[in-house]
Order: C-alpha cells, then sequence, then structure tokens
C-alpha cells in the first residue's frame, strides 16, 4: 500500500507535465470566401490563328511521271497567320455567403498574314496556281494576304464549390455571342506581268449557350495552378463569297471588266467553340483587396466555319456548275496572361 501510495503522486506529476495535444492550425482563408466583391479581370493575349484549306500556289520542286499530264506534285503553299496582341475585359460579382458570381467578358483580336513564293529559276521547276487564272505564260509570283476579325462576348453565371481550403472550383453556365469575319486575297503574275486576283470571304454573326468549369489549386508562397474549360454552341447567319478578276483577255468575246468568278454562299450556320487555359498564377489577399496576376497557354478552336468554295468551269445556260468544299478548323492559341483585383 505504501508503494501504490508513492506511486499515485508519482503518475499525477508526470501527466501534468506531458504536452497537452493542440488543435492543428487553421488554414486562412485564400479566397475569401465570405465577402462579397466585385471584381475587375484584363488579360492581354498574344495568339496565332491555326487554319487549312487556304492553299494558293504549288511549288512543282521534283519531277513528275509525264511533264504533259500530271497530278499535283511538289509542296504546297498556304497562307500563314502571325503572332498578333489581343485583349479580354471581364466584370464579375460575387455574392456571399451564397457561392455564386456573374460575370460578363469581351474578346478582340485582330490577326494578318502575308506570304509569297516565287518561280524558281531551276531547269524543271515550276509554279503552279491552285485557282484558275488562264495565264498563256508560266506563273512568276503568287502573293496572299489575309486578315481576320475576331469577337467575342459572354455573360455568364457561375456556382462557387470549396471542397477543400487549397482548392476552388466553378461550374459556368452563361451566353456567348461571336461575330468574326476573314478576308483571304491571293495575286498571281505570270511572266508577262499578267494578273489574276483572287478574293475570298466569310462572315459569322451568333448567339448560344457556353458551359465550363474553373478551378484554382494553391500549392505555396501564393503560387497557384490556374486552369478554364468550356463548350460553347452557337447558331447564326453565315456568308461565304469568292470574286475572281484577270487580265487575260484570250480573244473578242472575254471582257476583262467583268470577274471570271463572283459567287455568293449564305445559311443559317451552327458551330461550336472548345476553350482551355492553364497555367500559374499569383494570388495575394491584402487587408481590403485581392490580386491576382497569371500568365498561361490558351487555345480555343471554332468548328464549321472555314470553307473555300471551288466551282468547275461550263457554259453558264448548259452545263452544271459542280462545286468542291474545302473546310478547315479555326484555332487561336497562345499567351494568355490576367491582371485581376477584387475590391
Amino acid at each position: 500500500m505504501k508503494k501504490v501510495a508513492l506511486l499515485i503522486p508519482l503518475l499525477s506529476t508526470l501527466l501534468s507535465a506531458a504536452p497537452t495535444s493542440q488543435p492543428p492550425p487553421q488554414d486562412p482563408d485564400l479566397f475569401l470566401k465570405d465577402k462579397a466583391v466585385l471584381s475587375a479581370h484584363l488579360e492581354f493575349l498574344y495568339w496565332k490563328p491555326l487554319e487549312s484549306a487556304l492553299l494558293y500556289a504549288l511549288n512543282v520542286n521534283r519531277p513528275s511521271w509525264n511533264p504533259n499530264d500530271t497530278f499535283a506534285v511538289g509542296d504546297y503553299q498556304h497562307a500563314n497567320y502571325g503572332f498578333t496582341p489581343g485583349f479580354r475585359i471581364t466584370l464579375g460579382y460575387f455574392r456571399a455567403p451564397r457561392y455564386w458570381e456573374l460575370f460578363g467578358s469581351y474578346t478582340r483580336l485582330t490577326a494578318k498574314g502575308k506570304d509569297s513564293i516565287e518561280a524558281s529559276s531551276k531547269p524543271n521547276q515550276f509554279l503552279s496556281a491552285t485557282w484558275p487564272t488562264y495565264f498563256h505564260q508560266g506563273l512568276k509570283s503568287a502573293k496572299s494576304s489575309i486578315h481576320l476579325n475576331y469577337n467575342v462576348a459572354d455573360l455568364s453565371a457561375d456556382r462557387y464549390f470549396i471542397p477543400n481550403p487549397h482548392l476552388r472550383l466553378r461550374l459556368v453556365a452563361g451566353f456567348a455571342g461571336a461575330w468574326m469575319d476573314q478576308y483571304w486575297a491571293v495575286r498571281y503574275f505570270d511572266s508577262a506581268n499578267q494578273v489574276s486576283l483572287v478574293r475570298n470571304r466569310w462572315k459569322f454573326g451568333g448567339a448560344g449557350f457556353r458551359l465550363g468549369i474553373m478551378a484554382d489549386w494553391f500549392w505555396t508562397n501564393d503560387i497557384y495552378l490556374t486552369l478554364r474549360g468550356s463548350i460553347a454552341a452557337l447558331v447564326g447567319a453565315y456568308k461565304n463569297t469568292a470574286f475572281q478578276t484577270t487580265s487575260v483577255k484570250p480573244d473578242a468575246s472575254y471582257n476583262p471588266s467583268f470577274p471570271i468568278r463572283d459567287s455568293t454562299y449564305r445559311d443559317a450556320r451552327s458551330t461550336a467553340n472548345l476553350q482551355f487555359l492553364v497555367g500559374p498564377s499569383w494570388q495575394k489577399s491584402w487587408e481590403k483587396v485581392r490580386t491576382e496576376l497569371f500568365a498561361g497557354y490558351e487555345i480555343t478552336s471554332w468548328m464549321n466555319l472555314q470553307e473555300i468554295y471551288f466551282s468547275m468551269q461550263g457554259i453558264p445556260a448548259v452545263a452544271s456548275q459542280q462545286t468542291n468544299i474545302n473546310t478547315g478548323i479555326l484555332t487561336l492559341q497562345g499567351l494568355t496572361t490576367r491582371f485581376s483585383i477584387d475590391f
């Protein structure tokens, strides 16, 4: 009994000296989820449009099976865009503690591109046009110039989800509108200085719906991984025109003052838009505002817009005008940087 009586004070002393368990520290409110704010976002875009079906010449730089009767042999030349600056402006309102946000954005870009090729002076190498020219002499050069006018507007609402303190998800739904047009001109010159000019233009304006998701994943030291993906479906008015002139006059029945090609195509057109954006961001909550700096890669593609119409030659009164259509996807991709402020 004496030993037990001695052990009780000793155990009591050891237990009192043992460190008490402390609750884990609380993560800070990285996203200010309980504060209603207005937000402004200014984005600088440095994008390059990518597009197919824009062939304008064929560099015949290798022999064919028959020099007088052959299919395409050589390397195609096609129109290209360069990198060009643009911008996107977004204004939003976050309704705390309801966890939804309303925002509108506008994207603007004007892109241009120029290409040209000269006929080779090497023997048995030629330059061929992909559009008919009716030249009597060999093709000396071909020049291409292209211009894209790009406008997209969105009005959307999103629902916040914060599954853990380091991750913010936003499900987006809303309306999308787009109006854009592309102008493409090709000039052919032969060795006798005859000229043939081709002008192609399409326009689209429409509206529809957009669905998407945005995410911000905190890593360390105010560094986040930010991404956004969306899909939109739009319906609107589409117009495509092809116009061609030539200075060649084979005989008196030909009038060079009139075009050899002047066609117009119109319809109600549907298009789908896919968008993906990913990159690192620096986000910081201050005493009264929250700021963000972002730099990443963005790619956005538009289907069912890029078309080139080629028609067969024939007597208008009796021949059928068979038409071939070259189609492609309009994609814009490149650097997207953003400065955001919540206040």
